[in-house]
């Protein structure tokens, strides 16, 4: 069974707002740059674009977890999975208050992957990653 989680609710609201931000800031740069023939306002539309694609990869990734073929992926890393059954630790990251923060995953050697999601998801990718692999351990650690 393949089951895919994603980072948001609505991912296709998150990405076509982040499309409609990413050309109105070049609009209006190209606009500003035409107008005032000035191009002093580059580096600060630059970063916002930046930040636009930023925030939509962080908000559009897709984790699958494929249990027939014993991985989980991230979509951007899919040429390093993680094998389920190796899995060793899954770790809640909190802060000092104890909200949510990522959920980490440790296999036995050196793989790991770091799930930015929401707290509701990680409880269910723990769920069934502890279906897949009973023996790993859940712990939480409280960071600053």
């Amino acid at each position: 069974m393949r089951t895919v989680y994603s980072n948001t609710r609505r991912p296709k609201l998150v990405k076509w707002g982040c499309i409609i931000f990413g050309v109105i800031c070049v609009a209006s740069f190209i606009l500003y740059a035409v107008l005032k023939n000035d191009i002093s306002l580059l580096s600060f539309v630059n970063s916002l674009v930046l930040f636009t694609l930023l925030f939509a990869q962080q908000k559009l990734s897709t984790y699958t977890i494929d249990d027939e073929a014993d991985t989980i992926t991230l979509n951007y890393q899919k040429k390093y999975p993680l094998r389920l059954s190796d899995i060793k630790t899954i770790t809640y990251k909190e802060n000092k208050k104890g909200k949510f923060r990522s959920l980490f995953i440790h296999d036995s050697g050196l793989g790991f992957m770091d799930i930015r999601t929401s707290r509701e998801n990680a409880d269910k990718i723990t769920a069934q990653l502890l279906a897949a692999n009973p023996s790993a351990e859940v712990k939480h650690a409280n960071y600053i």
